[in-house]
């Protein structure tokens, strides 16, 4: 049996891929959750196969969750579903490691199948994803995204340093280098790119 997690703050959402889900022979949902920090603190007791995981929920906390379960169970097979097409996401994903990444307007079919896939052992991404990719925007690193998505979110170095276990200093380098690479001077010029130029929206 294929034990399978589903995160998403939208419960239709969630029932329409249970649904589906559980239409093949073979897969559970055993467990559903409406916001990533409870993922991250149920995950590891529920022993599962595969999680399904929308990328931006209210509270944000998903690449905080994606890193903690490839962590405490490396054999748990995660995909991200998102609405966001930047390329700058999806290379942080792929970063951290994620086995598969799907927008979340793929078809029932593309699911079920990246499912598959991914629990033999293969790394998916959508056809839109790679397209994306291959437009790449600046090459930043998966710590300096995630502090990027700090940033916008309006977090303070002293917060983003706490949620991320590092010190003001390391997350000062962050900033700064993102600063450098985007071509910006402070954190307003650097919100502001990032709504120009899509970084982390639609």
């Amino acid at each position: 049996m294929l034990r399978i997690v589903l995160t998403d703050d939208h419960t239709l959402f969630r029932n329409g891929i249970r649904l589906l889900l559980e239409s093949v022979e073979g897969y559970e949902v055993v467990a559903e959750f409406n916001n990533a920090d409870e993922l991250q603190r149920k995950v590891r007791s529920l022993k599962v196969d595969l999680v399904i995981l929308d990328y931006r929920m209210p509270g944000g906390g998903s690449t905080s969750a994606l890193e903690y379960i490839k962590k405490v169970s490396p054999n748990t097979k995660v995909i991200v579903l998102t609405g966001v097409r930047s390329s700058s996401l999806f290379q942080y994903l792929i970063g951290s490691d994620a086995d598969g990444i799907l927008l979340k307007d793929a078809s029932s079919d593309e699911l079920l199948s990246s499912v598959k896939k991914v629990v033999s052992g293969e790394k998916v991404l959508s056809q839109s994803v790679q397209d994306s990719l291959l437009k790449r925007k600046p090459n930043l690193t998966p710590r300096e995204f995630q502090v990027l998505d700090m940033v916008v979110e309006g977090l303070s170095t002293n917060e983003i340093a706490e949620r991320l276990g590092l010190s003001n200093k390391t997350v000062e380098s962050h900033r700064y280098s993102l600063n450098h690479k985007l071509g910006v001077k402070n954190a307003v010029e650097l919100v502001h790119y990032v709504q120009e130029h899509g970084l982390l929206e639609n």
